[in-house]
């Protein structure tokens, strides 16, 4: 997502706090090369119907940013004005000196979605397009515009005309369009239909091969034309038996008729070939069945063997009854001593517990004998002394009761401070789960509680304090479309040991409560000149963060709103920082 535009809060904050602007231009020598001799094209060079504010124009290229980065020091660039910078060995800022990071230097998401929600005029607006469009949404409008020039969609064709040309073109003047076949009614480029003729039509009619009297055969009836056509080359029925005649399919008939003592020959002498493998065959089948009866005769012994073995296992398994009785035996003698032992347990236990008992019984025995004492002392009191008494043991009880209250007032006071240190987190980390998002929702579109404020958190025990808000109506431009979300610097015990003013990069998220777990981020860094992350004077200084951070058709058509509930990460890098 993107890094957040600082200093937007309240409507009325939203473009005082923004980055420093150059003043003077930046040098010459951090500008990225041309192209062509002309002005670098870094930034986006269409016509916008308004001109774009400075804060939305590369501190390089001046042009409206393309791909936007922010710097450590809160200034923007274009991403390819920004490359050549951080790629030199000791990078700086070219506004301010200051060295940068690369790794510090971000994706601002946010002001990159402002720029493309600017309008532009269509680039054929000379040719006559008179179309106005967000400039996210320009692409589109250029995929349809009929004053764009584009390529035939014919495959071979390299004219360009206008899209709304396009139709007559591709229609009737193309040489490259299709036409429809006369003998398959296939669709066949024009340029292309001789060839198709020639070698792809399955209807075109041409003539057998063998020179027969068919002389138009369509292509795909070929084959089927050439398994009786009359010229075929084909050979004799008996060539398997030996015969060697091959000529056309007519002069085969004419030859079987005629060479049919030549044919018995040679089916008589195959005959007898055959007749000397079946005795060679039947030779081997007497050695396999005598190779059978040795077979038949092993298994017989091998059963003689497996009956023996049967046996030795019946006479085993008698000695295992035998070790498996002398077994239980000595179980049930185990199981004997083990009583006898729990016995001599038990009469232990019942002494030391008698001798207890014992002990119980005198203690009770002296416990009477003190009450005993303290009644008869107590009857020997005279009258006159009672009122006295009685006035101090009022006066003890109000001493008492005042104690008590005051504790009462402490212990609600110390309950209170104690939920508020369960709730806060000492890691740079908040998780805010906010409920009955229709109802509040509801409740900031009727103006009733415009904005809510998550519970304080801290980036360590004697760290920052933090909070967020959260506008779930929007604020600002993103009011009635947009959830606005917010960072707030609030005023801590340990401000006067801490670093000011506040640097530390913000990350807010959207969590995902679906299995995909497709969380939505914004990352800023903050912008050091800016009052919302200078030390506070009051309770919370003004809050910083992003008006449009996720729309409400993104946020409730999908899981990141469930049971009525949603929740929102807020995560500080407390990585530089360290103890006051």
């Amino acid at each position: 997502m993107a890094a957040l535009l600082p200093g937007v809060g309240p409507s009325s904050q939203a473009s005082s706090l923004h980055t420093t602007l150059i003043k003077d231009g930046a040098p010459a020598s951090y500008l990225p090369a041309s192209v062509g001799g002309e002005a670098p094209t870094c930034g986006y060079r269409e016509h916008f119907v308004q001109p774009p504010e400075d804060k939305y124009r590369c501190e390089l290229c001046r042009l409206p940013l393309r791909d936007p980065r922010q710097t450590e020091c809160g200034h923007r660039f274009c991403e390819p004005c920004i490359r050549p910078v951080l790629s030199k060995a000791t990078p700086a800022c070219p506004v301010d000196n200051e060295l940068l990071q690369p790794d510090q230097v971000f994706r601002d998401n946010c002001c990159r979605r402002e720029i493309l929600a600017l309008r532009v005029h269509c680039r054929n607006d000379t040719a006559g397009c008179k179309q106005i469009v967000e400039l996210g949404k320009l692409q589109e409008h250029m995929a349809v515009c009929v004053h764009e020039a584009v390529n035939c969609p014919h495959a071979g064709c390299t004219e360009r005309l206008l899209r709304g040309e396009l139709v007559n073109h591709v229609a009737l003047g193309c040489h490259f369009r299709t036409e429809s076949c006369r003998y398959c009614n296939q669709q066949v480029p024009l340029a292309e239909k001789r060839k198709h003729y020639e070698t792809r039509c399955p209807r075109y009619p041409i003539p057998c091969p063998n020179k027969c009297e068919e002389q138009s055969i369509a292509r795909e009836e070929l084959v089927s034309h050439l398994g009786i056509c009359p010229y075929k080359q084909a050979e004799c029925f008996f060539s398997q038996f030996g015969c060697k005649y091959k000529g056309t399919l007519q002069g085969l008939k004419e030859h079987e008729s005629g060479a049919t003592q030549q044919h018995l020959s040679l089916v008589t002498a195959r005959s007898a070939n055959l007749e000397l493998k079946v005795s060679m065959l039947q030779s081997q089948l007497a050695e396999r069945a005598n190779s059978a009866d040795l077979l038949g005769t092993r298994v017989r012994e091998l059963e003689k063997e497996l009956i023996s073995v049967g046996q030795t296992a019946s006479k085993n398994e008698s000695v295992l009854c035998v070790v498996q009785r002398m077994l239980a035996v000595q179980t049930e003698r185990l199981l004997r001593l083990q009583e006898s032992m729990q016995g001599t347990t038990r009469r232990a236990d019942h002494d030391a517990l008698r001798g207890d008992l014992d002990g119980t019984a005198a203690t009770l025995h002296e416990l009477g004998t003190r009450v005993a004492a303290i009644e008869e002392s107590g009857g020997s009191v005279t009258h006159s002394s009672t009122p006295t008494r009685l006035a101090a043991l009022d006066s003890a009880l109000s001493r008492h009761d005042t104690q008590l209250f005051a504790h009462d007032t402490r212990l609600a006071e110390m309950d209170l401070r104690f939920q508020v240190l369960e709730t806060a987190s000492y890691n740079g980390k908040l998780v805010w789960k906010i409920r009955d998002y229709a109802r509040r929702k509801q409740d900031a579109v009727s103006g009733r509680t415009l904005s809510l404020y998550s519970q304080p958190f801290y980036t360590s025990p004697f760290g920052y304090r933090m909070c967020a808000r959260a506008y779930l109506n929007g604020d600002g431009v993103g009011r009635g479309t947009h959830l606005s979300l917010f960072f707030v610097v609030m005023r801590g015990e340990y401000d006067a040991l801490l670093p000011w003013p506040f640097r530390q990069r913000v990350t807010l998220t959207l969590l995902d409560q679906g299995a995909a777990r497709r969380q939505l981020s914004d990352t800023f860094k903050p912008d050091p000149a800016s009052s919302s992350f200078r030390r506070p004077t009051s309770d919370m200084n003004i809050a910083s963060g992003c008006p449009l951070f996720v729309s409400h058709v993104a946020l409730e058509s999908a899981s990141y709103l469930q049971d009525d509930t949603i929740f929102i990460k807020v995560v500080v890098d407390t990585g530089e920082l360290g103890d006051p």
